[in-house]
């Protein structure tokens, strides 16, 4: 079968051109990206919502975990569900769900309230991440697949730097509600192009196989109980009954999973998908490279405050500058794709990644922003290229009716590589820091000696598990890049009527 995508049905009135409304198509597509990526500057609200919500420091963090184990358990899901409907609706609900969630959360009057209306957004952000790239992908034929997958990544990247600048004058300005309400004029947006532009399955939707629900259920389950556990366990300890109950839980409801895949009709995760090489190196190298560098996002901030002495305003800039850096080379990226392969572009970028990490963890307390900004961008620059690198792998490993399906995938794959990091790394984090304190004289500036010791040492650790996930690439990456383009598709799962990708 061809793993040429369907382009995009995209209807033309009056003068309008083909042409114009296929760059509409594609804003739609990086718009959604765009969305689903402004959740970072949550990160510069949390202290305002802290005593805005009175609430505690242990308590706003399931602010952000609610958030990221929602979108995770449900991202496949969204994305198996829009291969078998159409990609339009999962659009639209996707983007009107989030602008709710928006006005939901701004309004809020207590954090429990908050928590429960992340979860609304993060169903949206999911539905986003899964068909946004599905839809960039049929855009452009696939000579210039690398195009376009680098301006979808180009806008996730985008869609960092504008939060993380915007949130600091917002809050700063008229208070931490309105990150929320100032992103009501994108999702609008997003809607309006949804509804207009792209078009719905010409075939209707009631031939073929049913969606698998209970399949979907599982994975939520399971994926839940993984990454809520992880959480917990970092918080209240690992021996607690929460803990103890939801972790043994997670591997029961994944292999459930893996046994209602066996025999759905049309299952969330095809395990055709898992023989192909290009499916496997590209959420492998996702999650091991997601593992590595989330070290930045999570402990880089306290090394800003503590160690620099650095506003809050100074670490938006530096974040910033990753992100600027991630959003020029995602479009250099996908252009370089197109003109030599994803192989050289994929593994480069890992290596440049792996080498920024490296060069983070020598930082200390005498580092002026400048260097502490240069070491950034460097991750940020190689970030971009192997995430343009990967999309395109991997969309163009797998069918076109299975787009959904494999952009979930790699959200999923980044998704557990952050929670992970956290609870590992984070973990390692915790106990050199201990380590090194105790073997220090005690004194006025044994805890910043020790910080910045037990700093360098996750930091080395996020540098190898880059270059891991670099020779991963160019191993596996090789081994796909010399298979056939074409792939035969199982007799169970036969494109039937209405089944093709279409937006």
């Amino acid at each position: 079968m061809s793993l040429e995508p369907e382009q995009p049905s995209i209807t033309t009135s009056g003068n309008e051109s083909i042409s114009g409304r296929r760059v509409l198509v594609a804003v739609a597509a990086t718009l959604g990206m765009f969305l689903a990526a402004l959740d970072t500057s949550l990160n510069v609200a949390l202290p305002s919502m802290t005593e805005d919500l009175n609430a505690d420091l242990q308590s706003i963090q399931w602010v952000i975990v609610a958030f990221i184990a929602t979108q995770a358990a449900l991202v496949m899901g969204a994305g198996s569900f829009a291969d078998r409907f159409g990609l339009r609706p999962v659009y639209i609900f996707g983007a009107t769900t989030y602008l709710a969630a928006m006005f939901a959360i701004a309004f809020s009057p207590n954090l429990e309230t908050v928590v429960g209306f992340r979860v609304l957004q993060a169903l949206g952000t999911g539905c986003l991440f899964a068909v946004s790239p599905a839809i960039a992908a049929g855009v452009f034929p696939s000579s210039r697949r690398g195009l376009s997958m680098g301006f979808a990544v180009g806008s996730q990247a985008l869609g960092m730097l504008a939060g993380t600048i915007g949130a600091g004058l917002l809050v700063g300005w008229i208070g931490w509600e309105w990150i929320f309400l100032g992103r009501t004029p994108f999702a609008v947006a997003a809607i309006i192009l949804g509804v207009w532009f792209l078009e719905q399955k010409r075939n209707g939707s009631s031939a073929g196989p049913a969606f698998d629900v209970a399949g979907a259920v599982f994975l939520v389950g399971g994926l839940l109980c993984l990454i809520i556990g992880l959480r917990l366990g970092r918080s209240t300890g690992w021996d607690s009954p929460a803990v103890l109950t939801l972790l043994p839980l997670a591997p029961v409801f994944l292999v459930a999973f893996w046994r209602v895949e066996r025999t759905a009709k049309w299952p969330v995760l095809p395990g055709y998908l898992l023989r192909l090489a290009g499916f496997i190196v590209s959420s492998l190298s996702m999650f091991l490279a997601n593992l590595g560098v989330f070290v930045i996002w999570f402990i880089f901030p306290f090394y800003v405050a503590d160690s620099l002495g650095g506003s809050a305003l100074t670490l938006g800039l530096m974040l910033a500058t990753l992100a600027f850096l991630n959003t020029l080379s995602s479009g250099a990226g996908g252009w370089l794709c197109d003109r030599f392969s994803y192989l050289p572009v994929g593994f480069g970028g890992l290596l440049v990644m792996a080498a920024g990490l490296l060069y983070l963890g020598y930082l200390d307390t005498a580092s002026s922003l400048g260097n502490v900004a240069l070491r950034v961008g460097i991750v940020g620059a190689g970030l971009g290229l192997f995430q343009a690198a990967t999309y395109s792998l991997m969309l163009g490993s797998v069918p076109s009716d299975r787009f959904g399906t494999a952009s979930a995938a790699l959200s999923l794959a980044q998704s557990c590589g952050r929670v992970l990091s956290v609870a590992v790394i984070g973990g390692i984090f915790a106990w050199r820091s201990d380590h090194h304190l105790a073997a220090l004289a005690v004194g006025a500036d044994a805890e910043g000696v020790a910080f910045i010791k037990a700093f360098k040492d996750v930091f080395v650790i996020g540098s190898s598990l880059g270059l891991l996930a670099a020779l991963v690439f160019l191993a596996g990456g090789w081994r796909a890049l010399r298979r056939e383009t074409a792939v035969e598709r199982p007799p169970s799962e036969t494109t039937g009527a209405g089944l093709t990708p279409q937006v």
